[in-house]
């Protein structure tokens, strides 16, 4: 790889690596350095992945959102108050006034029920996270309404916990669009879809989009309508460096603020570096395994039950991870309303072998998996492939870029996927319409990582739906706390480890904001 820097007007394109240094970031620019070869659109209406979703953020702003240092805090944005009627089912937000989008537009609550409208209209992939309140293409204009320019009504078909649906808007699929700019630059009723998939923006946040080089960069530009505080950067640089000793280096030399994706070793080499600090946060990903239960092996529940006991947990998080995660084996992860400490399994080959006698398996088998070429994924992947092969499964390794990565999850034909995820919304729910509710008892019909994996989670569904309609906070975590280790022990989801949040910074870098869901980090306080 090479460094080259354009500089035009407000443009700045750079590559960087560890072959040519600069001397430092240039001031009014924040260089990140992380793995984006993932994302394939950043309209905010559509995107999920990873980086698509921590570009996203500084673009565009919800309604309301979530305090960083505590979830249980929902904080205006866009909305300045709100309130819900009596019976769970009426949400009144009431818009804050004097603010613009990038382009000068008022930010009204106009806006607001077409972002919303529009995401339930496009039938996107992101769109469960707000149709799973009863929204339909045919009913939504009815139930989401601007009664006028200051005024944004919501009406679900059921009622739920009272934090739910502003958990839900507060995440990425939330993010208010400029009707006006978008609705111009809609094409064959695509809503704007493909406008926003190039090189555009049109949201009300600190940042604009200002170039887009998929799989290699993204430039972020300060937004000049944009009147909350900020640390005043002019641009936001993210570069595809996949590599976590490329990262170290170039964090080491300056020629990068923030390294996003370091290991261990880059961890320990780092210590005692005057120049370089860590910013540590809590993160609610968590790092599994999906079997698909329609190959013929893994559709025996003891065949699932044997692979669960062939990972090494504790020596990878020991000798790999090595503080950057920590076994955990349910489907909520720490933090969240819910969460328990049960880790039932543990590596013992003998075990596995027997499980796989008793589901009439002999001899030795294959599954074929897809990896992403990016640790931990590759360094977790052959640990497990290593051990996996002790009891005589065979793991047939892929290693393949993020986009193909996520297409082969998304089409469900592999038989073992190693993957993350991270929570759409802080809230439980999040992980329990995933990883337990089936499509037949989803509000919207909207299918999970349950279906995809072709699982039927039987009553689990059903109670983790009763879960997230539970008013009674305590009665609430009792309900979670009880599915959580069924579903560990009965599902076809490995979980094996939650992350533990640590980024490596430039010592001049200020007041980084490490989220605890899916890609929440915020960067418009920074300074340097």
């Amino acid at each position: 790889m090479r460094l080259h820097k354009l500089i035009s007007g407000t443009m700045l394109a750079m590559a960087l690596a560890a072959s040519t240094a600069l001397a430092e970031t240039p001031k009014n620019t924040l260089v990140v350095a992380d793995t984006i070869d993932d994302i394939i659109t950043l309209d905010p209406g559509e995107v999920s992945e990873t980086g698509g979703v921590l570009t996203s953020n500084q673009i565009y702003q919800p309604l309301v959102t979530v305090a960083p240092d505590d979830s249980s805090k929902i904080i205006g944005v866009l909305a300045e108050s709100w309130t819900a009627s009596e019976d769970g089912k009426t949400f009144t937000f009431k818009m804050r006034p004097g603010l613009k989008f990038a382009s000068g537009n008022p930010v009204t609550a106009k806006d607001a029920e077409y972002s919303l409208r529009r995401v339930v209209e496009m039938k996107s992939r992101s769109a469960f996270i707000i149709t799973q309140f009863g929204f339909t293409p045919e009913n939504v204009k009815d139930r989401i309404k601007a009664t006028d320019d200051m005024t944004l009504v919501i009406e679900i078909g059921d009622s739920y916990a009272p934090s739910f649906l502003y958990y839900c808007l507060s995440s990425y699929v939330g993010g208010i669009v400029d009707s006006k700019l978008v609705q111009e630059h809609e094409v064959n009723g695509d809503f704007g879809n493909a406008w926003l998939k190039s090189e555009n923006s049109a949201g009300s946040g600190p940042y604009v989009l200002t170039r887009w080089e998929p799989k290699q960069s993204i430039m972020l530009t300060r937004n000049p309508n944009y009147t909350g505080e900020t640390g005043g950067l002019e641009r936001i640089f993210l570069q595809h460096i996949p590599e976590s000793a490329a990262q170290r280096l170039l964090l080491e030399k300056g020629d990068i603020d923030i390294a996003n994706r370091l290991g261990p070793d880059d961890f320990t080499a780092l210590e005692g570096n005057a120049d370089v600090g860590f910013a540590n946060g809590v993160s609610g990903t968590i790092y599994y395994m999906g079997l698909n239960v329609r190959n013929e092996h893994l559709a025996k529940p003891k065949v699932v039950e044997a692979l669960k006991y062939l990972v090494d947990y504790q020596g990878i998080a020991d000798t790999i991870s090595r503080g950057t995660m920590e076994v955990h084996q349910t489907l909520v992860p720490k933090g969240f309303l819910g969460a328990i400490d049960y880790n039932p399994y543990k590596l013992d080959i003998e075990k596995a072998k027997a499980l796989l006698s008793d589901a009439g398996v002999s001899g030795e088998f294959t599954l074929n998996s897809v990896v992403w070429n990016t640790p931990p994924y590759t360094d977790f992947a052959q640990a497990i492939q290593a051990t996996m092969a002790q009891a005589g499964v065979k793991l047939n390794l892929e290693v393949v870029d993020g986009q193909q990565w996520l297409e082969r999850y998304r089409s469900a034909s592999l038989d073992i996927w190693f993957g993350l995820w991270g929570p759409d919304y802080p809230d439980p729910h999040s992980n329990a319409k995933a990883f337990a509710v089936n499509k037949k008892d989803a509000p919207d019909g909207s299918t999970g990582l349950a279906d995809r994996f072709g699982w039927d989670a039987g009553k689990l569904s059903p109670d983790a739906m009763a879960a997230v309609r539970e008013k009674d906070t305590d009665k609430r975590r009792a309900m979670y706390e009880a599915l959580q280790k069924t579903h560990t022990d009965t599902s076809p989801f490995l979980y094996m480890f939650q992350q533990v949040r640590k980024v490596g910074i430039r010592s001049s870098v200020k007041g980084l904001v490490l989220g605890q869901t899916f890609s929440d980090d915020r960067y418009w306080n920074v300074t340097k």
